[in-house]
């Protein structure tokens, strides 16, 4: 009688071990799974912000290319932030003067804290102390001709500087357009000192463009520069 009931005592505690190592692996896999989920969902998330930043980067070029009057376009945040960083700078410089332009950056900052930067037509994911081109910014450097295209943002009434979870609509206007054409003895340099993504801009650049060692600098020897200067403002309808 009391081997068996020690026996029992012994199937019932071994089960009771069992099921709550059951019980806890189950727990552990669950927990993980959510994890891993929401990582997967938020990767998501950043991976389509990064899709409408870029459709939207297309969007801003045909006030270059067409001189479009108006573009409008329709997003969902998704709870990210989205500001327009109006002094976000450019340089250049040409028959050794050097000018700066204030270019402003439309900047989407994701919950993955990637931050999907507009500048100047070009289109720049930074995220991890890392960067990725996901648009080449219009920046040439040729045979004989080095050829710059700014696209500069101005705020249309209010700035922006939102965060939402509804849709809004983007709305940018072309203000003016200009092209000057110059001649000159010496190279045709580009400062990405001041934009203040100066490593998302490093491979933009140095496939054409030659960097001055150790400086944010690039250079283009060529004897002919146009700069094609366009200005635009943005706002942000609910």
């Amino acid at each position: 009688m009391r081997r068996d009931s020690v026996r029992g005592v012994s199937d019932v505690v071994a089960f009771t071990l069992v099921f709550s190592t059951i019980i806890f692996t189950i727990g552990v896999i669950t927990v993980t799974g959510v994890g891993t989920l929401g990582d997967v969902q938020a990767a998501t998330e950043t991976g389509v912000a990064e899709e409408t930043m870029r459709n939207y980067a297309g969007s801003l070029s045909d006030h270059r290319t067409e001189r479009a009057p108006r573009r409008s376009t329709t997003i969902k945040l998704q709870g990210h932030n989205l500001d327009l960083a109006e002094s976000v700078e450019l340089s250049y410089g040409v028959g050794g003067d050097t000018k700066t332009i204030v270019t402003g950056a439309l900047v989407r900052t994701t919950d993955t804290d990637a931050e999907l930067v507009y500048q100047s037509g070009g289109l720049f994911r930074v995220q991890d102390g890392g960067s990725v081109v996901v648009r080449q910014p219009p920046f040439r450097c040729g045979d004989d001709t080095a050829h710059l295209a700014v696209t500069t943002l101005r705020p249309r009434g209010d700035g922006i500087s939102l965060a939402s979870d509804s849709r809004l609509t983007l709305v940018s206007r072309y203000q003016n357009q200009s092209i000057t054409v110059e001649e000159t003895a010496t190279p045709v340099s580009v400062d990405i000192g001041s934009t203040r993504y100066t490593e998302a801009w490093r491979p933009a650049l140095e496939d054409d463009w030659d960097r001055v060692a150790r400086t944010d600098t690039y250079e283009c020897d060529v004897s002919r520069f146009v700069l094609h200067r366009t200005n635009v403002t943005i706002e942000a309808v609910n």
